[in-house]
């Protein structure tokens, strides 16, 4: 099936912005590693935080679904004597860091999941762990999943792990380090890519009382054996989700209002906000009402701008349809650490949108695909299909590029929005965008006609 999704002459109202899925993750796994009863407060509920539920349920935690919140009544780090399968599905976090946590139960237990799963980069945590005493094998023999681990524990050390492919490598060991019998400490070699989310996770830690130190350049961990403590967390707005609707927002001249918006974040993600300050875009907090409003003049996307997405990898697809209607040029760096994601999201976001009529190029450093040059212009004829690649967030920011188009459009992987924004299709029909689910075949011929 295929979605087909009509443009729009505005877009305007007010919106809710999901909340954090790392963050709702993470309080997740305090919760089950603690002694006790937590509580995460207004988290989100989606397939990818679902799947962590169900991992974290597998390991002994009871997780009971509120109004408004989870009770995790914690395993206090005994893990059940039982051997298991987990199903990661496509969260790398989750298969990351089941492998590690699995290092230190009694039993051995198998982590798989779905085959964008299987192909993604995983030999730099397997090696780590095993330099910390884990006994894990690749069924594969590829070093990728599905694994076993022999669950023969962690005995601490010193582990060495790439900055430069995925900052969940050491957010893995990082939970995993407070049960092995000694101290862990963590090398990072080459540049230290999405600090942001290591800091999330630290945060994380600290304040579940776990003895966790980072230096400044955030290439070196040490962690001390140490106890979770059950607490209360109230988790905040996703700005990665959050990027889609402001996208939009600054394609049209008007006014938009997004609600459950805290405005103090430590996602590298909250860049999108500065990002289209710098566009001509006016962005307004109201912490009072955990809102935030967008407005934006008709002479807002015109300029050369340049941005360095180090930092805040998973709005780099959302970039990419904005660009297409910058007038002038976005120019971004910075971005090849989303070559290891569900897809090559630069690659894939050139390729969507050169299909669809925009000027853009990928920029290459030392030969890896590492940023992209987009010149946009006023609307484009539309009427194409489009590929998700079989990336939720690919999905999102080529709908957001859409809506500016001149005839309606068809995508592909549109359900997989359950996976970190399941109001994907409610919010945006709240204002006005009409889709319609219609078979391939009828695409086609819609196209042709």
């Amino acid at each position: 099936m295929l979605l087909r999704v009509d443009p729009v002459d505005s877009f305007s109202g007010t919106f809710r912005v999901p909340s954090s899925k790392p963050e709702t993750q993470r309080a997740i796994l305090t919760g089950t590693l603690a002694e006790g009863t937590s509580r995460v407060y207004n988290d989100l509920r989606c397939d990818e935080t679902e799947t962590m539920k169900n991992a974290c349920r597998a390991f002994g935690a009871q997780i009971t679904e509120h109004d408004g919140f989870l009770e995790i009544q914690g395993i206090g780090g005994s893990f059940p004597a039982v051997g298991r399968v987990i199903q990661s599905r496509g969260s790398g976090l989750v298969f990351r860091i089941v492998t590690a946590l699995a290092s230190v139960q009694p039993s051995p237990v198998v982590v798989t999941g779905d085959a964008t799963l299987r192909n993604r980069v995983m030999e730099p945590l397997l090696e780590a762990l095993r330099e910390l005493g884990a006994d894990i094998e690749s069924i594969v023999g590829e070093n990728k999943a599905p694994i076993v681990n022999w669950a023969r524990g962690l005995r601490g050390g010193t582990c060495r792990l790439p900055g430069d492919i995925s900052s969940q490598f050491i957010t893995a060991i990082l939970f995993a380090a407070p049960l092995a019998e000694n101290p862990v400490e963590i090398e990072v070699t080459g540049e230290v890519y999405s600090q942001s989310y290591i800091r999330q996770t630290l945060a994380s830690l600290t304040d579940a009382g776990i003895k966790v130190t980072a230096s400044d350049d955030m290439r070196h961990y040490r962690v001390e054996p140490s106890t979770y403590q059950a607490q209360d967390v109230v988790i905040h707005e996703d700005y990665t989700s959050a990027s889609y609707l402001l996208a939009a927002a600054a394609l049209f001249p008007g006014r938009t209002v997004l609600t459950n918006v805290y405005g103090d974040s430590m996602q590298g993600e909250f860049a999108i906000v500065p990002i289209l300050e710098k566009l001509g875009v006016g962005i307004t907090f109201d912490r009072a009402n955990s809102s935030l409003t967008v407005d934006t003049p008709p002479d807002a996307l015109r300029g050369d701008f340049e941005v360095d997405v180090s930092d805040c990898p998973n709005i780099v697809p959302t970039l990419a349809g904005l660009g297409a209607y910058v007038q002038g040029s976005l120019r971004l760096t910075g971005g090849r650490l989303t070559r290891f994601h569900k897809a090559s999201r630069i690659e894939a976001m050139a390729s969507e949108l050169t299909r669809a009529g925009v000027d853009i190029e990928v920029l290459y450093d030392d030969g890896i695909c590492d940023g992209f040059e987009v010149r946009g212009a006023q609307t484009y004829p539309g009427g194409v299909t489009l590929s998700s690649w079989g990336d939720h967030r690919i999905f999102m920011s080529l709908f957001v590029a859409g809506l500016r188009m001149q005839f309606a459009n068809h995508f592909s992987g549109f359900e997989d929005v359950k996976l970190s924004f399941p109001t994907f299709m409610e919010e945006f029909s709240n204002a006005g965008v009409r889709t319609m689910a219609v078979e391939e075949v009828q695409a086609t011929a819609e196209a042709v006609g």
